[in-house]
């Protein structure tokens, strides 16, 4: 019994020694942090503007009915590639055709009444020319033969009126057997259905404005997309300027295009100021549809072989610094200068660097002391557990 306590007695001890143990390496890594290192090395840094807008055909084309009637047939619908010269839809032509005929049944009494009255004007004249002869030879009265006369031009101006509704009821039926053509709806562009505010059977009227049946994409293997730019960004901008983006739909892919116009016409927005700029893309896919909301990053810079670092190294304070250290930095800093951090003899010390070209994750840094290779501190490792207050950012 008494080997036994003393085994019990000794495992005890173990127990408390390594557990003493723990304690002070705990205790010891709570004072000294591990932190997160970046090693600097050239880096190409794209500076770009983040902004938002929605895909659109290049060219939007609505197609609409030049006659009133009712829709008697339909050949496409949504999404319906289309040809130029293709038929989309037929208004119902019958009362079309009736008018037309009329037109033609018109036109040729018209055309037969003038015959007619070409005849009696040829007899008119042939009358007049013999009176005007006996008169000469004293065989009939001055007034028999002015009498002839006085038909003659009678008739003459008659045959112009009838010649005159000849031409107006020929101009009708011209007229008619155009709106009789517009019966048939074509397609005046190669391109994609995309909107269809007809059915058969409906009506339509065309009296004050032309009414919109079809919105026609022009071949949306070519696309733009609309986007507005706050001001302050656009200084940076240019025409031609690279553009990439995403779409909802597929987040993980990423298209390109091209600043294709700036437009000068401001939009005005509580006060904030932006314009509109397009960004021209080709789409041979079709993967991107009309109306698709895309979120387009624009390159105005790029540097290639600078030095960088991550943000989060211009971000860092190591959380014990000396307040008055700190305050001393803030006020050496000058615009366009930042501070990062790097370990000497394990301990963290400031270096001041220029800031050059920067993105949304990089910025470009200048600095005699800082070479390749250089051990950036960019944060602390998430296992450590500091103490104090966060750092303000130290870079202007």
């Amino acid at each position: 019994m008494g080997k036994n306590k003393k085994i019990i007695l000794i495992i005890a001890v173990i127990l408390i020694i390594i557990s003493a143990i723990s304690y002070f390496i705990i205790k010891s890594g709570s004072k000294h942090p591990v932190y997160e290192l970046y090693a600097v090395k050239p880096m190409t840094i794209q500076k770009y503007v983040t902004t938002s807008g929605t895909a659109n055909p290049i060219n939007t084309i609505n197609v609409g009915a030049q006659v009133s009637g009712r829709f008697s047939k339909l050949y496409v619908w949504y999404n319906s590639v289309v040809k130029k010269g293709q038929l989309l839809a037929e208004i119902d032509p019958t009362p079309f055709i009736q008018k037309v005929d009329q037109d033609k049944a018109n036109l040729a009494s018209a055309r037969a009444n003038v015959l007619k009255q070409k005849a009696l004007l040829a007899y008119d004249k042939l009358t007049y020319i013999r009176d005007k002869k006996l008169w000469e030879e004293n065989l009939i009265a001055h007034a028999t033969e002015q009498n002839a006369y006085s038909i003659y031009l009678q008739d003459k101006a008659q045959l112009k009126f009838l010649e005159d509704a000849a031409n107006a009821v020929k101009s009708q039926l011209a007229q008619d057997e155009t709106n009789l053509s517009y019966t048939k709806i074509y397609s005046p562009v190669n391109g994609v259905i995309i909107n269809v505010s007809v059915v058969v059977g409906q009506t339509v009227a065309s009296t004050f404005q032309t009414p919109s049946l079809f919105t026609i994409g022009e071949d949306l293997k070519e696309m733009e997309i609309y986007t507005t730019t706050n001001e302050a960004d656009l200084g940076g901008i240019k025409k031609g300027d690279r553009a990439s983006f995403t779409v909802y739909a597929y987040p993980d892919k990423t298209f390109w295009g091209y600043v294709h116009n700036i437009r000068i016409n401001p939009t005005t927005v509580s006060g904030v100021v932006s314009y509109n700029v397009t960004i021209y893309f080709k789409n041979p896919d079709g993967l991107i549809l009309p109306g698709m909301t895309a979120i387009p990053k624009i390159y105005v810079s790029e540097k290639k072989g600078v030095l960088g670092v991550p943000n989060a190294a211009l971000r860092f304070i190591p959380q014990d610094e000396n307040k008055e250290i700190l305050d001393n930095l803030s006020k050496k800093l000058k615009v366009g200068e930042g501070v990062v951090w790097v370990l000497k003899n394990k301990m963290p010390e400031p270096v001041i660097v220029n800031l050059g070209i920067n993105n949304d994750s990089d910025t470009e840094i200048i600095s005699k002391d800082i070479k390749v290779g250089t051990e950036i501190i960019t944060g602390l490792k998430s296992n450590y557990q500091a103490t104090g207050t966060p750092g303000r950012r130290l870079f202007f």
